[in-house]
């Protein structure tokens, strides 16, 4: 535990000034004056000032914001109270003559100490910035300081005389406030607490067939790329000739290894195979479940194709992904990067929650934070990619983080691994030649939707459902990858 001397000594230059001016404000309330309104809201506004910037501090900015409203909207009535109390008398020329009073100087000191007196904590323990309730907390603070300020300010401003139209004006503005608030607070909450949940492991989507008897000696080392930001993507190498390629995209929770046994067919086919591990995926990215805006995954891929040389004229390019992955698949044939490719292979493809396809919870795979996820698309309709960081995917799966697995994803990379917002309209104009496969028994998606989905959207996109395999067997059984790579054989034939 550091010394009061030490405390004192680290402390910022900036902090004593700030501290003298706040103790000059107090003392001069302490006696009647006449003052312009403007200089009566100098302490509120720092006040406030300082708690937002305590938000934007905080390493959960939607659960300081909502402690912070919640203080706050306790805090509004008592100031008001105490300013209420305050004798004061509006002059000619709009100026206040006030009674001299103790808040001012109490309301400044409470600023400075709180602040001072977090900042030392969080100093000595800054592993209670990563708590909930340590985050909530000083953002509760702060609101109820800001709360009492603008509180009192208004109490003082309603005390004196003027129209009854001025007060009605008031009124409705604090009321129409009080509700934005209110509003602000339950969008707040939301965001801050709506979280998706644990599920049981499900063994149709975290158990690959027949792993137990793969030669691991057989798989290829993990080889690495940088993106335009310098982060690490990596991915595996398996060689065959060099002008019919396949960029390989692994499923939910997974990683290149995943996509092993398919990546060896294609290659005993005659294909070079590239199975990449997409950012928050198998040491990709910086952090596991996570990137850093909603359309990366996008760049990412264009950074990839070039930097391993497959940009060239020569070169047969097929986007090829499974699951999730085949959902990726589908949201670049689809959008602006669609013609770095050749063609598009989806297997068993994710499409979108509300497609027919669905099944409820995925099967039972996918744990989604629903409230949560409208309030972040809210705000992100507005321009605004706050909190997208935030967890709200979580997998059926007993699997820790690690190079291997995701067992969580953030709003920004599950939105990004998916078809945009209207999707139908998206996949409609997909114009390169395409292919959707799925099992006929998969236990995650409705088979028997995907041919009728896609006939009514896109009659360009060929639908295969073949017997016989489930959800996972499509990128490990041994004749359902021979299927898959049927299937790419044709389909690069058409270009």
């Amino acid at each position: 535990m550091p010394s009061f001397f030490q405390i004192v000594t680290n402390t910022p230059l900036w902090v004593w000034p700030l501290m003298a001016l706040v103790v000059w404000l107090g003392f001069l309330g302490l006696k009647p004056r006449i003052i312009p309104v403007w200089r009566l809201a100098i302490l509120p506004a720092v006040g406030l000032i300082t708690s937002l910037t305590g938000i934007a501090q905080a390493s959960q900015p939607g659960l300081a914001a909502t402690g912070w409203a919640i203080a706050f909207l306790a805090g509004l009535p008592l100031g008001r109270a105490l300013g209420h109390r305050r004798a004061v008398r509006r002059l000619e020329d709009g100026r206040l003559e006030m009674a001299g009073g103790w808040f001012m100087l109490v309301f400044g000191l409470s600023i400075f100490a709180a602040r001072y007196a977090l900042g030392i904590l969080f100093g000595v323990a800054p592993a209670l910035k990563a708590e909930p309730l340590w985050i909530a907390l000083p953002g509760g603070v702060g609101g109820i300081v800001a709360g009492i300020g603008i509180g009192w300010l208004l109490g003082v401003y309603l005390r004196t005389p003027g129209t009854r139209i001025r007060r009605a004006m008031m009124g409705l503005w604090l009321g129409s406030a009080s509700l934005l608030l209110a509003i602000a607070v339950a969008f707040g909450a939301v965001i801050a607490f709506s979280a998706p949940g644990d599920l049981p492991r499900l063994a149709a989507g975290d158990s690959l067939p027949g792993i137990e008897s793969w030669n691991f000696s057989e798989i290829p080392e993990v080889k690495r790329i940088a993106a335009r930001d310098g982060a690490p993507l990596t991915y595996r190498l398996y060689t065959g000739a060099k002008d019919r390629t396949v960029v390989l995209v692994h499923g939910s929770s997974g990683a290149s290894l995943s996509m092993h046994k398919l990546a060896q067919a294609l290659q005993a086919a005659g294909a070079t195979v590239y199975s990449i591990s997409l950012r928050g995926h198998g040491g990709s990215g910086t952090i596991n479940g996570d990137s850093s805006y909603k359309g990366q995954l996008d760049d990412d891929l264009v950074d990839f194709v070039q930097a391993v040389g497959l940009s060239g004229p020569t070169v047969h390019r097929t986007l090829m992904g499974f699951s999730s992955g085949g959902g990726f698949v589908l949201r670049t044939a689809s959008g602006p990067n669609r013609a770095i490719f050749d063609d598009y292979l989806a297997i068993s493809p994710y499409v979108a929650q509300d497609s027919p396809t669905s099944r409820p919870a995925a099967g039972g795979w996918v744990s989604v934070a629903v409230p949560r996820v409208v309030a972040l698309s809210i705000l992100d309709g507005f321009g605004l990619p706050w909190f997208q960081g935030l967890p709200v995917v979580r997998f059926a799966t007993t699997a820790a983080p690690s190079a291997s697995r995701t067992p969580v994803y953030s709003y920004r990379l599950s939105a990004g691994m998916q078809p945009v917002r209207d999707w139908r309209d998206a996949l409609a104009g997909i114009d390169r030649p395409t292919t959707v496969v799925v099992g006929a028994k998969d236990e995650l998606f409705r088979a028997d939707q995907y041919k009728a989905l896609f006939a009514d959207l896109n009659t360009r996109i060929a639908v295969t459902v073949e017997p016989g395999f489930g959800h996972l067997d499509m990128i490990t059984d041994p004749k359902a990858c021979a299927a898959v790579v049927r299937l790419w054989r044709e389909l690069a034939g058409r270009t």
